[in-house]
Protein backbone atom coordinates (compact mmCIF):
# COMPACT_ATOMS: atom_id res chain seq x y z
CA UNK A 1 0.00 0.00 0.00
CA UNK A 2 1.52 3.73 -0.73
CA UNK A 3 2.00 5.46 2.16
CA UNK A 4 -0.04 8.89 2.06
CA UNK A 5 1.84 12.12 2.90
CA UNK A 6 1.50 14.58 4.40
CA UNK A 7 0.64 16.81 2.11
CA UNK A 8 -1.99 14.60 0.36
CA UNK A 9 -3.87 14.96 3.48
CA UNK A 10 -3.51 18.53 3.53
CA UNK A 11 -5.36 18.60 0.27
CA UNK A 12 -7.65 16.60 1.10
CA UNK A 13 -8.45 18.71 4.02
CA UNK A 14 -8.26 21.61 2.23
CA UNK A 15 -10.73 20.46 -0.69
CA UNK A 16 -13.07 19.48 2.47
CA UNK A 17 -12.48 23.15 3.82
CA UNK A 18 -13.16 24.57 0.29
CA UNK A 19 -16.55 22.59 -0.31
CA UNK A 20 -18.03 23.62 3.37
CA UNK A 21 -17.30 27.39 2.55
CA UNK A 22 -18.93 27.20 -0.82
CA UNK A 23 -21.95 26.26 0.44
CA UNK A 24 -22.85 29.36 2.56
CA UNK A 25 -21.31 31.80 0.04
CA UNK A 26 -23.88 30.59 -2.78
CA UNK A 27 -26.51 30.44 -0.31
CA UNK A 28 -25.96 33.62 1.22
CA UNK A 29 -25.51 35.23 -1.93
CA UNK A 30 -28.90 33.50 -3.32
CA UNK A 31 -30.95 35.45 -0.83
CA UNK A 32 -29.08 38.90 -1.49
CA UNK A 33 -29.30 38.88 -5.10
CA UNK A 34 -33.06 37.77 -4.23
CA UNK A 35 -33.34 40.88 -2.22
CA UNK A 36 -31.54 42.84 -4.86
CA UNK A 37 -34.15 42.26 -7.65
CA UNK A 38 -37.27 42.97 -5.16
CA UNK A 39 -35.44 46.29 -4.27
CA UNK A 40 -35.27 46.55 -8.32
CA UNK A 41 -38.93 46.99 -8.27
CA UNK A 42 -39.70 48.10 -4.79
CA UNK A 43 -37.52 51.07 -4.66
CA UNK A 44 -38.75 52.35 -7.99
CA UNK A 45 -42.06 52.09 -7.04
CA UNK A 46 -41.59 54.08 -3.70
CA UNK A 47 -40.09 56.92 -6.03
CA UNK A 48 -42.66 56.92 -8.14
CA UNK A 49 -45.28 57.05 -5.28
CA UNK A 50 -43.08 60.14 -3.32
CA UNK A 51 -42.90 62.53 -6.77
CA UNK A 52 -44.59 60.78 -9.32
CA UNK A 53 -41.40 62.21 -11.88
CA UNK A 54 -38.97 59.79 -14.04
CA UNK A 55 -36.50 62.46 -13.62
CA UNK A 56 -35.76 60.95 -10.16
CA UNK A 57 -36.14 57.40 -11.03
CA UNK A 58 -32.77 58.12 -12.87
CA UNK A 59 -31.51 60.35 -9.95
CA UNK A 60 -32.23 57.33 -7.88
CA UNK A 61 -30.16 54.83 -10.03
CA UNK A 62 -27.60 57.32 -10.72
CA UNK A 63 -27.11 57.32 -7.38
CA UNK A 64 -26.90 53.79 -6.52
CA UNK A 65 -24.55 53.66 -9.78
CA UNK A 66 -21.90 56.83 -8.66
CA UNK A 67 -20.26 55.28 -5.99
CA UNK A 68 -18.81 52.28 -8.33
CA UNK A 69 -16.94 55.05 -10.61
CA UNK A 70 -16.15 57.72 -7.15
CA UNK A 71 -14.50 54.86 -4.65
CA UNK A 72 -14.36 51.83 -7.50
CA UNK A 73 -10.25 52.12 -7.28
CA UNK A 74 -9.54 53.14 -4.25
CA UNK A 75 -11.83 50.11 -2.46
CA UNK A 76 -9.92 47.85 -4.34
CA UNK A 77 -6.78 49.52 -2.09
CA UNK A 78 -8.46 48.77 0.72
CA UNK A 79 -9.69 45.29 0.29
CA UNK A 80 -6.17 44.56 -0.26
CA UNK A 81 -5.03 46.14 2.72
CA UNK A 82 -7.45 44.98 5.75
CA UNK A 83 -9.62 41.35 6.66
CA UNK A 84 -12.26 41.19 3.73
CA UNK A 85 -14.67 39.01 5.31
CA UNK A 86 -15.23 42.01 7.94
CA UNK A 87 -15.54 44.40 5.02
CA UNK A 88 -18.24 42.47 3.54
CA UNK A 89 -19.94 41.71 6.73
CA UNK A 90 -19.81 45.27 7.63
CA UNK A 91 -21.38 45.85 3.97
CA UNK A 92 -24.17 43.74 4.44
CA UNK A 93 -24.76 45.05 7.90
CA UNK A 94 -25.33 48.63 6.68
CA UNK A 95 -27.17 47.54 3.67
CA UNK A 96 -29.46 45.86 6.23
CA UNK A 97 -29.80 48.96 8.29
CA UNK A 98 -30.21 51.63 5.71
CA UNK A 99 -33.37 49.30 4.20
CA UNK A 100 -34.35 48.88 8.23
CA UNK A 101 -34.81 52.76 8.17
CA UNK A 102 -36.35 52.82 5.05
CA UNK A 103 -38.58 50.51 6.01
CA UNK A 104 -39.73 52.64 9.45
CA UNK A 105 -40.12 55.93 7.10
CA UNK A 106 -42.57 54.79 4.82
CA UNK A 107 -44.09 53.26 7.55
CA UNK A 108 -44.44 56.58 9.52
CA UNK A 109 -44.68 58.33 6.11
CA UNK A 110 -41.67 60.58 6.97
CA UNK A 111 -39.82 59.97 3.69
CA UNK A 112 -38.78 62.60 1.00
CA UNK A 113 -36.97 61.94 -2.05
CA UNK A 114 -33.62 62.87 -1.13
CA UNK A 115 -33.90 60.73 1.44
CA UNK A 116 -34.09 57.75 -0.66
CA UNK A 117 -31.53 59.25 -2.92
CA UNK A 118 -29.22 59.28 0.40
CA UNK A 119 -30.05 55.81 0.50
CA UNK A 120 -29.59 54.87 -2.58
CA UNK A 121 -25.95 56.27 -2.50
CA UNK A 122 -24.98 54.40 0.48
CA UNK A 123 -26.33 51.06 -0.49
CA UNK A 124 -24.33 51.97 -3.88
CA UNK A 125 -21.26 52.50 -2.13
CA UNK A 126 -20.94 49.52 0.54
CA UNK A 127 -22.31 46.94 -2.89
CA UNK A 128 -18.96 48.77 -4.35
CA UNK A 129 -17.15 46.66 -1.73
CA UNK A 130 -18.93 43.77 -1.52
CA UNK A 131 -18.94 42.79 -5.01
CA UNK A 132 -15.28 43.24 -5.47
CA UNK A 133 -14.27 42.25 -2.23
CA UNK A 134 -16.33 38.87 -2.47
CA UNK A 135 -14.58 38.42 -6.23
CA UNK A 136 -11.29 38.57 -4.45
CA UNK A 137 -12.11 36.34 -0.76
CA UNK A 138 -13.20 33.50 -3.38
CA UNK A 139 -9.27 31.89 -3.96
CA UNK A 140 -8.75 32.03 -0.56
CA UNK A 141 -11.97 30.06 0.66
CA UNK A 142 -12.90 27.94 -2.06
CA UNK A 143 -9.41 27.31 -3.63
CA UNK A 144 -8.37 28.16 -7.60
CA UNK A 145 -9.52 24.74 -8.67
CA UNK A 146 -12.94 25.13 -7.24
CA UNK A 147 -13.42 29.10 -9.22
CA UNK A 148 -15.12 28.06 -12.02
CA UNK A 149 -17.95 25.66 -10.03
CA UNK A 150 -18.15 29.01 -7.13
CA UNK A 151 -18.81 31.27 -9.93
CA UNK A 152 -20.70 29.68 -12.18
CA UNK A 153 -23.25 29.03 -8.85
CA UNK A 154 -23.29 32.61 -8.06
CA UNK A 155 -24.02 33.18 -11.88
CA UNK A 156 -26.73 31.40 -11.64
CA UNK A 157 -28.12 32.37 -8.70
CA UNK A 158 -28.27 36.31 -10.00
CA UNK A 159 -30.23 34.70 -12.93
CA UNK A 160 -32.34 33.22 -10.93
CA UNK A 161 -33.37 35.73 -8.78
CA UNK A 162 -33.41 37.50 -11.81
CA UNK A 163 -36.16 35.92 -13.15
CA UNK A 164 -38.81 35.50 -9.37
CA UNK A 165 -37.44 38.74 -7.26
CA UNK A 166 -39.47 41.51 -9.42
CA UNK A 167 -42.64 39.50 -8.91
CA UNK A 168 -42.27 38.80 -5.36
CA UNK A 169 -41.66 42.58 -4.91
CA UNK A 170 -44.37 43.54 -6.83
CA UNK A 171 -46.28 41.11 -4.61
CA UNK A 172 -44.94 42.65 -1.34
CA UNK A 173 -45.98 46.18 -2.65
CA UNK A 174 -49.26 45.28 -3.36
CA UNK A 175 -50.15 43.40 -0.46
CA UNK A 176 -51.30 44.68 2.90
CA UNK A 177 -48.01 45.46 4.06
CA UNK A 178 -46.69 47.59 1.76
CA UNK A 179 -43.41 48.80 1.23
CA UNK A 180 -42.47 48.96 4.67
CA UNK A 181 -42.85 45.07 4.33
CA UNK A 182 -40.69 44.83 0.93
CA UNK A 183 -38.29 47.10 2.32
CA UNK A 184 -37.95 45.07 5.81
CA UNK A 185 -37.75 41.58 3.62
CA UNK A 186 -34.72 43.30 1.71
CA UNK A 187 -33.15 44.28 4.93
CA UNK A 188 -33.75 40.76 6.38
CA UNK A 189 -31.76 38.99 3.03
CA UNK A 190 -28.71 41.12 3.57
CA UNK A 191 -28.68 39.95 7.65
CA UNK A 192 -28.70 36.13 5.99
CA UNK A 193 -26.21 37.09 4.30
CA UNK A 194 -23.98 38.55 6.97
CA UNK A 195 -24.99 35.61 8.92
CA UNK A 196 -23.56 32.95 6.37
CA UNK A 197 -20.23 34.76 5.74
CA UNK A 198 -19.69 34.38 9.77
CA UNK A 199 -19.29 30.57 8.26
CA UNK A 200 -16.73 30.76 6.06
CA UNK A 201 -13.17 30.01 7.21
CA UNK A 202 -10.22 31.26 5.30
CA UNK A 203 -7.87 28.26 3.63
CA UNK A 204 -4.86 30.50 4.35
CA UNK A 205 -3.50 33.18 5.95
CA UNK A 206 -3.30 35.78 3.42
CA UNK A 207 0.32 37.56 2.85
CA UNK A 208 0.83 40.57 4.47
CA UNK A 209 0.48 43.44 2.27
CA UNK A 210 3.70 45.62 0.83
CA UNK A 211 4.04 49.10 3.25
CA UNK A 212 3.32 51.42 0.61
CA UNK A 213 1.58 54.67 0.15
CA UNK A 214 -1.95 54.59 -1.33
CA UNK A 215 -1.15 55.66 -4.64
CA UNK A 216 1.70 53.87 -4.72
CA UNK A 217 -0.74 50.74 -3.90
CA UNK A 218 -3.63 51.91 -6.57
CA UNK A 219 -0.48 52.16 -9.30
CA UNK A 220 0.34 48.96 -9.13
CA UNK A 221 -2.52 47.33 -9.65
CA UNK A 222 -3.54 49.63 -12.38
CA UNK A 223 -0.16 48.44 -14.02
CA UNK A 224 -0.89 45.11 -13.16
CA UNK A 225 -3.90 45.15 -15.11
CA UNK A 226 -2.96 47.08 -18.03
CA UNK A 227 0.18 44.75 -18.50
CA UNK A 228 -1.71 41.59 -18.58
CA UNK A 229 -2.41 41.28 -21.94
CA UNK A 230 -5.62 38.73 -21.48
CA UNK A 231 -6.86 40.38 -18.43
CA UNK A 232 -6.46 43.64 -20.57
CA UNK A 233 -8.25 43.14 -23.59
CA UNK A 234 -11.25 41.21 -21.01
CA UNK A 235 -11.72 44.69 -19.28
CA UNK A 236 -11.87 46.72 -22.28
CA UNK A 237 -13.96 43.51 -23.72
CA UNK A 238 -16.62 43.93 -21.26
CA UNK A 239 -16.19 48.08 -20.92
CA UNK A 240 -17.88 47.86 -24.85
CA UNK A 241 -20.24 45.12 -24.31
CA UNK A 242 -21.77 47.42 -20.78
CA UNK A 243 -21.73 50.26 -23.73
CA UNK A 244 -23.65 48.66 -25.96
CA UNK A 245 -25.74 46.57 -23.85
CA UNK A 246 -26.44 49.33 -21.47
CA UNK A 247 -29.60 50.63 -23.51
CA UNK A 248 -30.60 47.03 -24.80
CA UNK A 249 -31.40 46.60 -20.46
CA UNK A 250 -32.72 49.85 -19.78
CA UNK A 251 -35.05 49.24 -22.94
CA UNK A 252 -36.41 45.95 -22.40
CA UNK A 253 -39.15 46.06 -20.97
CA UNK A 254 -40.50 48.93 -23.48
CA UNK A 255 -39.88 47.01 -26.16
CA UNK A 256 -41.03 44.09 -25.51
CA UNK A 257 -44.13 45.52 -24.05
CA UNK A 258 -44.36 47.16 -27.66
CA UNK A 259 -42.98 44.13 -29.52
CA UNK A 260 -45.48 41.49 -28.05
CA UNK A 261 -48.32 43.46 -26.64
CA UNK A 262 -51.32 40.85 -27.80
CA UNK A 263 -49.44 38.27 -28.52
CA UNK A 264 -49.86 35.93 -25.74
CA UNK A 265 -52.22 34.91 -23.05
CA UNK A 266 -51.36 35.02 -19.62
CA UNK A 267 -53.47 32.21 -18.17
CA UNK A 268 -55.76 33.86 -15.32
CA UNK A 269 -54.25 31.65 -12.74
CA UNK A 270 -50.87 33.32 -13.22
CA UNK A 271 -52.28 36.93 -13.61
CA UNK A 272 -52.18 37.70 -10.03
CA UNK A 273 -48.13 37.12 -9.91
CA UNK A 274 -47.04 39.68 -12.62
CA UNK A 275 -50.04 42.30 -11.46
CA UNK A 276 -49.84 44.98 -14.62
CA UNK A 277 -48.42 44.33 -17.67
CA UNK A 278 -47.98 40.22 -17.13
CA UNK A 279 -46.88 39.87 -20.57
CA UNK A 280 -43.56 41.27 -20.02
CA UNK A 281 -43.12 39.43 -16.62
CA UNK A 282 -43.77 36.69 -17.70
CA UNK A 283 -41.24 36.92 -20.66
CA UNK A 284 -38.97 38.31 -18.34
CA UNK A 285 -39.04 35.37 -16.17
CA UNK A 286 -39.12 32.54 -18.50
CA UNK A 287 -36.23 34.57 -20.06
CA UNK A 288 -34.25 34.05 -16.96
CA UNK A 289 -35.50 30.61 -16.31
CA UNK A 290 -34.23 29.42 -19.44
CA UNK A 291 -30.94 31.44 -19.76
CA UNK A 292 -30.14 30.06 -16.08
CA UNK A 293 -30.32 26.44 -17.66
CA UNK A 294 -27.29 27.44 -20.08
CA UNK A 295 -25.61 29.52 -17.11
CA UNK A 296 -25.70 25.95 -15.09
CA UNK A 297 -23.48 23.95 -18.20
CA UNK A 298 -21.09 26.94 -17.54
CA UNK A 299 -18.88 24.47 -14.95
CA UNK A 300 -18.87 21.53 -17.83
CA UNK A 301 -17.77 24.34 -20.60
CA UNK A 302 -15.11 25.80 -18.96
CA UNK A 303 -13.36 21.94 -18.29
CA UNK A 304 -13.38 21.61 -22.06
CA UNK A 305 -12.53 24.93 -23.47
CA UNK A 306 -10.10 27.58 -22.34
CA UNK A 307 -11.81 30.47 -20.04
CA UNK A 308 -10.49 33.40 -23.09
CA UNK A 309 -12.69 31.31 -25.99
CA UNK A 310 -15.55 30.59 -23.43
CA UNK A 311 -15.50 34.33 -22.87
CA UNK A 312 -15.45 35.41 -26.40
CA UNK A 313 -18.53 31.87 -26.99
CA UNK A 314 -20.39 34.23 -24.58
CA UNK A 315 -20.20 37.40 -26.00
CA UNK A 316 -21.35 35.14 -30.05
CA UNK A 317 -24.36 33.93 -27.56
CA UNK A 318 -25.34 37.32 -26.35
CA UNK A 319 -24.55 39.35 -29.57
CA UNK A 320 -26.55 36.53 -31.63
CA UNK A 321 -29.46 36.48 -29.15
CA UNK A 322 -30.08 40.05 -29.29
CA UNK A 323 -30.13 40.17 -33.33
CA UNK A 324 -32.81 37.72 -33.74
CA UNK A 325 -34.90 38.99 -30.88
CA UNK A 326 -34.64 42.19 -32.48
CA UNK A 327 -36.16 40.39 -36.47
CA UNK A 328 -39.30 38.51 -34.04
CA UNK A 329 -42.24 39.98 -33.48
CA UNK A 330 -43.67 36.56 -31.31
CA UNK A 331 -43.29 35.24 -28.12
CA UNK A 332 -41.19 32.79 -29.54
CA UNK A 333 -38.19 35.65 -28.83
CA UNK A 334 -38.09 34.69 -25.51
CA UNK A 335 -35.54 31.61 -26.90
CA UNK A 336 -33.28 33.98 -28.62
CA UNK A 337 -33.23 36.14 -25.22
CA UNK A 338 -32.65 33.62 -23.10
CA UNK A 339 -30.03 32.55 -25.26
CA UNK A 340 -28.33 35.82 -24.91
CA UNK A 341 -28.90 35.57 -21.03
CA UNK A 342 -26.78 32.46 -21.45
CA UNK A 343 -23.66 34.65 -23.47
CA UNK A 344 -23.73 36.95 -20.51
CA UNK A 345 -23.37 34.32 -17.94
CA UNK A 346 -20.62 32.85 -19.55
CA UNK A 347 -18.83 36.08 -20.31
CA UNK A 348 -19.54 36.85 -16.18
CA UNK A 349 -18.11 33.15 -14.74
CA UNK A 350 -15.26 33.42 -17.40
CA UNK A 351 -13.99 37.01 -16.65
CA UNK A 352 -14.22 36.67 -12.88
CA UNK A 353 -12.47 33.22 -13.03
CA UNK A 354 -9.50 34.41 -15.37
CA UNK A 355 -9.41 37.70 -13.53
CA UNK A 356 -9.00 35.60 -9.58
CA UNK A 357 -6.29 32.81 -11.36
CA UNK A 358 -4.20 35.20 -13.21
CA UNK A 359 -3.77 38.14 -10.51
CA UNK A 360 -1.45 37.38 -7.32
CA UNK A 361 -3.57 37.07 -4.28
CA UNK A 362 -1.80 40.20 -2.64
CA UNK A 363 -2.87 42.51 -5.46
CA UNK A 364 -5.93 41.15 -6.13
CA UNK A 365 -8.44 43.80 -4.39
CA UNK A 366 -6.93 46.22 -6.48
CA UNK A 367 -7.20 44.65 -9.40
CA UNK A 368 -10.69 43.51 -9.67
CA UNK A 369 -11.84 46.66 -8.44
CA UNK A 370 -9.83 48.67 -10.93
CA UNK A 371 -11.07 45.86 -13.91
CA UNK A 372 -14.78 46.19 -12.47
CA UNK A 373 -14.46 49.88 -12.26
CA UNK A 374 -13.30 50.26 -15.96
CA UNK A 375 -15.85 47.92 -17.20
CA UNK A 376 -18.68 49.32 -15.90
CA UNK A 377 -17.41 53.01 -16.68
CA UNK A 378 -19.25 53.87 -19.61
CA UNK A 379 -23.21 51.90 -18.61
CA UNK A 380 -24.50 55.17 -17.57
CA UNK A 381 -23.11 57.17 -21.22
CA UNK A 382 -24.24 54.09 -23.08
CA UNK A 383 -28.32 54.00 -21.61
CA UNK A 384 -28.42 57.84 -22.45
CA UNK A 385 -27.22 57.57 -25.80
CA UNK A 386 -29.45 54.28 -26.36
CA UNK A 387 -32.44 56.50 -25.15
CA UNK A 388 -31.68 58.86 -27.31
CA UNK A 389 -31.02 56.89 -30.17
CA UNK A 390 -34.82 54.98 -29.46
CA UNK A 391 -36.35 58.03 -30.23
CA UNK A 392 -34.71 59.33 -33.18
CA UNK A 393 -34.50 56.04 -34.69
CA UNK A 394 -36.84 53.50 -33.73
CA UNK A 395 -36.39 50.33 -30.45
CA UNK A 396 -36.03 47.61 -32.88
CA UNK A 397 -32.79 49.59 -34.91
CA UNK A 398 -31.22 50.01 -31.47
CA UNK A 399 -31.37 46.22 -30.10
CA UNK A 400 -30.37 45.57 -33.85
CA UNK A 401 -27.36 47.88 -34.08
CA UNK A 402 -26.50 46.67 -30.05
CA UNK A 403 -26.83 43.30 -30.70
CA UNK A 404 -24.76 43.24 -33.92
CA UNK A 405 -21.78 45.12 -32.37
CA UNK A 406 -21.30 42.41 -29.74
CA UNK A 407 -21.02 40.45 -32.89
CA UNK A 408 -18.69 42.60 -34.72
CA UNK A 409 -16.44 42.71 -31.63
CA UNK A 410 -16.63 38.84 -30.96
CA UNK A 411 -15.60 38.68 -34.41
CA UNK A 412 -12.69 40.91 -33.45
CA UNK A 413 -11.37 39.07 -30.45
CA UNK A 414 -11.18 35.91 -32.41
CA UNK A 415 -7.80 36.76 -33.41
CA UNK A 416 -6.68 38.85 -29.66
CA UNK A 417 -4.68 36.48 -27.36
CA UNK A 418 -7.76 35.88 -25.03
CA UNK A 419 -9.39 33.27 -28.00
CA UNK A 420 -5.50 32.22 -29.20
CA UNK A 421 -3.75 31.53 -25.87
CA UNK A 422 -3.35 28.14 -24.25
CA UNK A 423 -2.89 28.89 -20.91
CA UNK A 424 -1.57 26.74 -18.72
CA UNK A 425 -1.71 28.46 -15.66
CA UNK A 426 -5.44 27.87 -16.07
CA UNK A 427 -6.20 25.17 -14.04
CA UNK A 428 -4.51 25.94 -10.86
CA UNK A 429 -3.37 29.77 -11.15
CA UNK A 430 -0.34 29.28 -8.26
CA UNK A 431 3.10 28.48 -7.78
CA UNK A 432 5.67 30.17 -9.88
CA UNK A 433 3.78 32.03 -12.65
CA UNK A 434 1.96 34.15 -10.10
CA UNK A 435 5.10 34.88 -8.66
CA UNK A 436 6.69 35.82 -12.17
CA UNK A 437 3.43 38.04 -12.58
CA UNK A 438 3.68 39.29 -9.07
CA UNK A 439 7.15 40.70 -9.64
CA UNK A 440 7.00 42.22 -13.33
CA UNK A 441 4.00 44.17 -11.63
CA UNK A 442 5.82 45.82 -8.49
CA UNK A 443 9.01 46.37 -10.68
CA UNK A 444 10.41 49.51 -9.75
CA UNK A 445 7.90 50.32 -6.71
CA UNK A 446 10.02 50.77 -3.27
CA UNK A 447 8.23 49.46 0.07
CA UNK A 448 7.71 52.28 2.06
CA UNK A 449 7.54 52.31 6.07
Amino acid sequence: MRPVHSSEVDAIREHSRARLNLYPIVAGQSVSLLGDYIAFVTVPFFVLELTGRAIDLGLTAAAETLPLLFFGFAAGVLLDRYRIKRILILADLVRAGVFVGLAFGSAGDSLEVWTVLAAAFLVGTMTTFFDSGLQSLLPAVVGRSMLVDANSRLSLARTVAFSIGPAIGGLLVASSGGFPLAFGVNAATFGVSALLLLRIRELHARPEPVKETFASALRAGLRFLSRDRHLRWATIGAAVINFVFAPLEALLILFVSDRLAGMVQVPTWLEWLFVEQAEVGLFIALQAAIGSLGVAFAPRLAKRIPLGRMYVIGMILMGGGFVVVSRLTTFWAVFPAALALTGIGWINVSFSTLRQRLTPEPMLGRVTAASRTIAYLFIPLGAAIGGWLADEIGLTTVYLLGSSAVLALAVVFLVTPLWLWQSPAENDGAGSVLQQRLAVATKGLRPRP
